[in-house]
C-alpha cells in the first residue's frame, strides 16, 4: 500500500483504514483530485453522514465525489490496472493480454449465436486490434461491458417470457393454474374480409401500416365488437410495445357512443391488477371518438380454453380456481359503486400466470338506467326492469361457471336460461353442491342469490374442496367457513356399547337420538359485521343464564337495534338453558324481519329438531343447505334427521335402494354419475332435500354423509352414520371400509376399530369374515376393557357359522384366536372366557349367569 502523507500519519508509517482505501471516496489513494486532508476528516469521524461527506469536497474534486445512488462499475473481463500499480507490479505481459483478448472474442462469438445483438443495442464491432495498436481505455471497455451485459439481459428477458415455467397455485393451495405460454401478437390478427362478407360489417378505418397519433403503427385487426373494430398496434415510443386500439365511437347509436365515452371515464381511473390496463387515449381523424390504447393481453379466453379440453368443457376444479381469481376484480369495481355487466369467458383472459377482465364497455353504476350492455344468456333476467346490481353481476359469475362446466341448452345459438336437472346431468348429479351453489347464484329472484363476491366466494371454497375430494380423493383443511367445527360426535358409541349386555345384563339400542345429534352438530360462527358483535364476544365463555341478561340488556339500547346477533344470541342462550318452547316462541317474533337469514332458519331447525319435530327440521335444515352450499354443517344436520326420520318409520334397519345406487352415493367408489338416470326420475327437478319417501330419504342420508366424510377426515360422526346406513343396505364391506378411514390419530380409531370387527360377524356370515374380525381384535391390546366380550362375540359368530352350515370345522385348519375353529374347539374358547368375563361382572346375579352360560356351553367331558 502506498504511503500517505496526511496529518497525524508519518511518511513512514502506512494508514490501514479501509475507508481510504475505498475507489468512490474521496482523499483515497485512487482518487488523487481529492483533498489530502480527507482522510484525516474521515480518520476523525467515522460516522460522518452523507451530507456532511459531500460538504467536504473541495472543488474540482465534485466528479469524484458520490451524490445519492451511483452506479458501480463491474467488468469481470477488465485488467485490474490500478490495483497492479498499487502494490508496485509491472504491467501485464503481452501473452496475457493476448489471451484475454482471445477469450473476449469467444465471449463475443458464443453471444452472438446464442441471441444476436443488433447494431442499434451495441454500437458497430470494431476491427481487431493489431500489435503496436494502443490499448482500448478503460472508459471505453467499461461502456463496451455494460452494453452487452444490457443486451444480454434483455434478451434473456424477453426470450424467456415465451419459456414454459412451472404453474401458479391458488385457492388456498387446492389448484394448480397451468402456465400458459404466450403467443406471438400477430397470431391474434384476423382477416376482416370474413366478417364483412358474412355480417355485413362495415370494412376498418384504419389498415396495416397506417400510424395513428404518430406513434402507433397498425398491424391489423383482432376482433368487431360493439364499439366497432378493434386494432393490433405497435407502439414506437415504447419500445416496440404491441397495444390495442379499440374505438370509442360506434356507428350504430347515440347510446353506444355514450357507453364508449363511459368505458373511457372508468377505465382512465381503475387500477387493480385483475383488470385491462389502459395507456392513453388518442384522436385520429379517421376514426371519429378516437381511440383508447390498452395494454394487449395476450393469451386465450376461457372460451377458447374451454373449447380445448375434451368434450369442451373445463374441470370444475379449474373452472371455479379461475373465477376465483376474477372475483376480486368485480368485488373491487362493487366497491367503487359500478357493476361489470358483462361476464363471460369471452371476457375473461388468461396470459401466463394471470387472469384478466378485458372489455369494460358494459360497465356501469349501480342502479343505472338506460342502455345496459350486457350478453344474452348471461345477463340478469331483471336487469330490463330494475336495472344492474351486485346480484345482477353474481348472476353472471354463475352462468360463466355453468357455461364453461357442462353443456347448457341452447336456443337459436343464445344459451337458455336456467339449468338442467342433476337427473338430466351427470355432472351435477355427481357434484350437487357446485349445482346448488349455480342455482342459487343464478335464481331469478335477485334477492335469494348470493349477497356479495366475498360470501359467493366463501361458499366456492367450500365447493371446490368438495370436488377434489369426491373426485381425486385429497383433503384440504376448512380455511373458509361460518361454523365452527363439530364440537362432539353422534352415534359413534352405540354398536360397541351394545356389547356391554355381557357385562351387566342391560340391554342397549343402537338408536341416535335429537339431543345427542344437536349436542354434536356444529355452532354458527358470529358475523363479525354485526354491530352487536364485539358484545357477543365478551360474553361467548358466560354461563347461559348470565348471557341472557347481559343480552337483555343490550336489546334496550339503541346502538344495537338493528343486531341480528343479539336476538339470535338470545335463541341460543335459551337453547343452552333447556328453554326450547320459549326458544321457539322467540324465533316466531323474529321471522318477520329475519326469516330470510340463514342463522334463523338454523336456529329453527335444531329447536325443531329438539322438539321432535323432525319434518320441520328437515325444512330448516334444507333451507340453510341451499343457502350456504359449500358448508358441511346442513349437511351433517339434514343426514341426521333423515336417519331420525327412518327410525321414527321403522326402516333404520332395512335395505331400501339398489346395491349400485347405494354404493355410489357413498363416495366411496363410483360417483353418482354412473347410475342410469332413469333410477331419478321420481326425483323433483331440482332434488329437493325436503321429502318422507323412505328410499330417498335413506338416499339422501348415504350422499350427505359420504360427502362430508370424504371431505373432512375430522367430521368423525358421518363415517359412523355413513357405516350404520351402508349396514342398513347389507354393504358390509362398504361400512368397514368407510370407519376404516378413521385417521390412527383420531381418539376414535380404537372404537371405529371395534365397530369394524362387530359389522364383519354381523348379516351373513362367512369364514372369511369372522377371521378377518379375529385378526382385528388380536391387533387390540389386551387391556381394552371390551376386549373380553369382543372376543365372546366373535367366537359366538365362529360357533353359529359351523352350526348353520352343518359342519364340524373350518375350511382352514388354522385356530380362531387361541382355539381350534371348530365346534368343541370354540365351545371350550366360549366357556373360558365367559368364565373371565364374570369375574367382571358387577352384580352377583349377572355373575352367575354368565357362569351358567359357559357351563351350558361347555363341551360333554368324561371327567
Amino acid at each position: 500500500m502506498t504511503p500517505r502523507n496526511t496529518p497525524g500519519n508519518p511518511v513512514d508509517e502506512p494508514v490501514d483504514d479501509p475507508l481510504l482505501d475505498h475507489p468512490d471516496l474521496p482523499g483515497s489513494v485512487r482518487n488523487p483530485g481529492a483533498d489530502k486532508t480527507r482522510a484525516a476528516d474521515l480518520n476523525e469521524d467515522r460516522d460522518a453522514d452523507t451530507e456532511g461527506a459531500a460538504e467536504s469536497v473541495p472543488e474540482g474534486g465534485a466528479e469524484d465525489a458520490p451524490a445519492g445512488t451511483q452506479a458501480v462499475h463491474f467488468d469481470p473481463f477488465a485488467d485490474d490496472d490500478d490495483d497492479e500499480d498499487e502494490i508496485g507490479r509491472d504491467d501485464p505481459s503481452d501473452d496475457i493480454a493476448a489471451l484475454l483478448a482471445d477469450l473476449n472474442t469467444l465471449r463475443d462469438q458464443q453471444d452472438n449465436r446464442t441471441e444476436p445483438a443488433t447494431e442499434a443495442a451495441t454500437g458497430p464491432a470494431g476491427p481487431p486490434r493489431l500489435d503496436g495498436e494502443t490499448e482500448p481505455t478503460a472508459a471505453t471497455r467499461r461502456d463496451d461491458t455494460s452494453a452487452r451485459a444490457r443486451q444480454l439481459a434483455l434478451s434473456t428477458f424477453r426470450k424467456r417470457r415465451a419459456a414454459e415455467r412451472i404453474g401458479r397455485t391458488v385457492a388456498d393451495g387446492m389448484v394448480n393454474l397451468p402456465f400458459l405460454i404466450p403467443e406471438d401478437p400477430r397470431t391474434a390478427l384476423r382477416d376482416p374480409t370474413e366478417a364483412i362478407g358474412e355480417k355485413g360489417i362495415p370494412a376498418p378505418q384504419l389498415n396495416p401500416g397506417d400510424v395513428v397519433a404518430g406513434q402507433y403503427e397498425i398491424l391489423g385487426v383482432i376482433a368487431h365488437g360493439g364499439m366497432g373494430w378493434i386494432y393490433l398496434a405497435n407502439d414506437h415510443f415504447v419500445s416496440g410495445r404491441v397495444v390495442v386500439l379499440k374505438g370509442m365511437q360506434s356507428a350504430k347509436s347515440a347510446d353506444e357512443h355514450g357507453a364508449a365515452v363511459a368505458e373511457r371515464e372508468f377505465l382512465a381511473d381503475i387500477t387493480h391488477p385483475g383488470i385491462v390496463k389502459i395507456f392513453n387515449f388518442i384522436d385520429d381523424p379517421r376514426v371519429p371518438g378516437g381511440f383508447i390504447v390498452m395494454e394487449y393481453v395476450g393469451g386465450p379466453s376461457l372460451r377458447t380454453r374451454r373449447n380445448a379440453h375434451p368434450d369442451q368443457v373445463l374441470p370444475i376444479d379449474l373452472a371455479i380456481a379461475y373465477i376465483l381469481e376474477v372475483l376480486p376484480a368485480l368485488d373491487y369495481l362493487h366497491s367503487r359503486g359500478v357493476v361489470y355487466n358483462d361476464l363471460k369467458p369471452d371476457n375473461v383472459i388468461v396470459t401466463e400466470d394471470q387472469v384478466k377482465l378485458i372489455d369494460l364497455g358494459a360497465v356501469s353504476g349501480i342502479g343505472a338506467y338506460g342502455f345496459i350492455y350486457g350478453t344474452r344468456g348471461f345477463q340478469a333476467p331483471e336487469v330490463a326492469s330494475e336495472g344492474p346490481s351486485v346480484a345482477s353481476d353474481i348472476y353472471t359469475v354463475g352462468r360463466t361457471l355453468a357455461a364453461l362446466t357442462v353443456h347448457l341448452p341452447k336456443v337459436d345459438d343464445i344459451y337458455a336460461p336456467g339449468l338442467p336437472s342433476p337427473t338430466e346431468e351427470p355432472t351435477f348429479r355427481r357434484y350437487l353442491s357446485y349445482y346448488r351453489l349455480l342455482l342459487r347464484a343464478t335464481h331469478p329472484d335477485p334477492a335469494r342469490r348470493f349477497a356479495s363476491v366475498q360470501e359467493l366466494s366463501t361458499q366456492l371454497y367450500g365447493v371446490l374442496r368438495e370436488v377434489i375430494a369426491v373426485r381425486d380423493n385429497l383433503q384440504y383443511p376448512s380455511q373458509h367457513s361460518l361454523f365452527s367445527p363439530q364440537r362432539t360426535t353422534f352415534g359413534t358409541k352405540h354398536l360397541v356399547f351394545r356389547t356391554d349386555q355381557l357385562i351387566d345384563g342391560i340391554d342397549r339400542t343402537v338408536r341416535i337420538t335429537a339431543p345427542e345429534v344437536v349436542s354434536a352438530l356444529p355452532a354458527p360462527l358470529i358475523d363479525r359485521s354485526d354491530v352487536g358483535a364485539a358484545m357477543l364476544s365478551g360474553s361467548s365463555y358466560t354461563e347461559p343464564q348470565e348471557a341472557l341478561e347481559t343480552l337483555r340488556q343490550a336489546m334496550k339500547t339503541p346502538e344495537y337495534e338493528q343486531s341480528a346477533e343479539i336476538p339470535l344470541g338470545v335463541v341460543r342462550a335459551m337453547l343452552d338453558l333447556g328453554f326450547t318452547g320459549q326458544a321457539r316462541t322467540w324465533l316466531s317474533s323474529l321471522e318477520g324481519r329475519l326469516g330470510h337469514d340463514w342463522r334463523f332458519q338454523w336456529y329453527s331447525g335444531v329447536t325443531a329438531l329438539l322438539l321432535d319435530d323432525y319434518t320441520g327440521a328437515q325444512r330448516h335444515f334444507a333451507e340453510v343447505l341451499g343457502t350456504l352450499p359449500g358448508e358441511p354443517a346442513p349437511k351433517l344436520a339434514l343426514a341426521a334427521v333423515n336417519e331420525l326420520i327412518l327410525q321414527q318409520l321403522g326402516f333404520h334397519h332395512t335395505q331400501l335402494i339398489p346395491e349400485k345406487t347405494a354404493r355410489a352415493a357413498s363416495h366411496l367408489g363410483t360417483g353418482l354419475d354412473t347410475i342410469d338416470a332413469e333410477y331419478f326420475e321420481g326425483m323433483s327437478t331440482t332434488w329437493s332435500y325436503i321429502t318422507q319417501e323412505p328410499h330417498f330419504l335413506r338416499f339422501d342420508s348415504l350422499r350427505l354423509y359420504g360427502l362430508v366424510w370424504a371431505t373432512n377426515a375430522t367430521t368423525v360422526s358421518s363415517a359412523f352414520g355413513l357405516a350404520r346406513q351402508l349396514m342398513a343396505e347389507n354393504q358390509i364391506e362398504m361400512a368397514v371400509a368407510a370407519l376404516d378411514k378413521v385417521p390412527q390419530a383420531s381418539r376414535h380409531h380404537r372404537m371405529a376399530k371395534l365397530t369394524t370387527i362387530l359389522q364383519l360377524i354381523s348379516g351373513t356370515l362367512t369364514e372369511s369374515r369372522i377371521r378377518r374380525a379375529a385378526r382385528r381384535l388380536e391387533e387390540i391390546p389386551t387391556n381394552e376393557p371390551r376386549f373380553l366380550q369382543i372376543k365372546i362375540a366373535v367366537m359366538s359368530a365362529g360357533l353359529n357359522f359351523l352350526r348353520d352350515a352343518g359342519v364340524e370345522s373350518s375350511a382352514s385348519p388354522n385356530d380362531l384366536f387361541e382355539y381350534h375353529f371348530t365346534q368343541r374347539g370354540l365351545r371350550a374358547g366360549l366357556a373360558e372366557t365367559l368364565r373371565l368375563q364374570a369375574r367382571q361382572a358387577p352384580f352377583a346375579k349377572h355373575r352367575y349367569a354368565l357362569v351358567d352360560m359357559a357351563n351350558q356351553v361347555r363341551p360333554v367331558t368324561w371327567f
